[in-house]
């Protein structure tokens, strides 16, 4: 069965072009230009994954259907948009997209940012179900469970241990002590690993730039991303991507 993708854009040239990219590769594609097409198609259409403008008829009026994607329903999506300003940049983080695509753009930069989309979310399905298959004396205790589902879900923003500790529910010497027992390591590390995990595998399976997934994953600048990341590999992220990439 053909993948569903919804795209949701208000320029019928860039639209059309979109659908023929996606229909000569193999998906099921249907078009809406509004907030209320969206919402509705949700329903009618039950795309697995949209694609999703910035802005449509009214300014930003995409990031509003994102932060109603992200609260609401469990459907990956990825923006489109012209804009590349730190300040929309830092907007549309908020709302968890998996990825954005920057006009103008190609057609592997699409596919690549759809497969990654799809392969991250049939992944984390899996964790969760493999998860839900171990003896219940080899699962995570709830607090340090709903820590760790609070990292995935905001690893593209920047997490602080205090909001974990809020989310556990334990006081902070008891939350850091458990987490390291129950996980191996500190939240801190868990969530670099987390990062840098998600980094490489868009670094050699995307054509998105530097700058955009150091911004995908919650930096502020491409200097803080790239000092973490060669921390991590011992490689810059663009000699990363030049000795992995296939």
């Amino acid at each position: 069965m053909k993948t569903k993708v919804l795209v949701v854009e208000d320029d019928k040239l860039v639209s059309y072009e979109i659908k023929s990219i996606l229909d000569n590769n193999g998906f099921d594609v249907d078009i809406c230009d509004s907030y209320s097409c969206c919402i509705k198609n949700l329903d009618t259409f039950k795309p697995e994954l949209i694609l999703l403008d910035i802005d449509l008829h009214k300014k930003y009026e995409g990031i509003q259907i994102g932060s109603y994607l992200n609260s609401k329903v469990n459907i990956p999506f990825i923006y489109i948009t012209g804009y590349t300003d730190v300040e929309t940049l830092k907007r549309i983080q908020t709302t968890k997209p998996v990825g954005y695509l920057s006009k103008p753009f190609r057609e592997i930069d699409i596919i690549n940012n759809i497969e990654l989309a799809l392969y991250n979310k049939k992944a984390s399905l899996d964790n969760h179900k493999k998860s839900d298959e171990q003896p219940e004396e080899h699962k995570y205790s709830k607090p340090i469970k709903r820590a760790l589902e609070y990292i995935d879900t905001n690893i593209n923003q920047e997490i602080k241990t205090d909001e974990l500790i809020r989310v556990s529910g334990w006081s902070k010497f008891h939350f850091i002590r458990e987490f390291a027992k129950e996980v191996g390591m500190t939240p801190y590390q868990y969530i670099f690993d987390e990062k840098m995990k998600l980094a490489s595998s868009k670094l050699t399976n995307t054509y998105q730039t530097v700058k955009e997934i150091a911004f995908d994953l919650g930096y502020t600048s491409n200097s803080s991303f790239t000092n973490a990341f060669v921390k991590h590999s011992g490689l810059s992220p663009s000699n990363y991507r030049k000795k992995y990439c296939r």
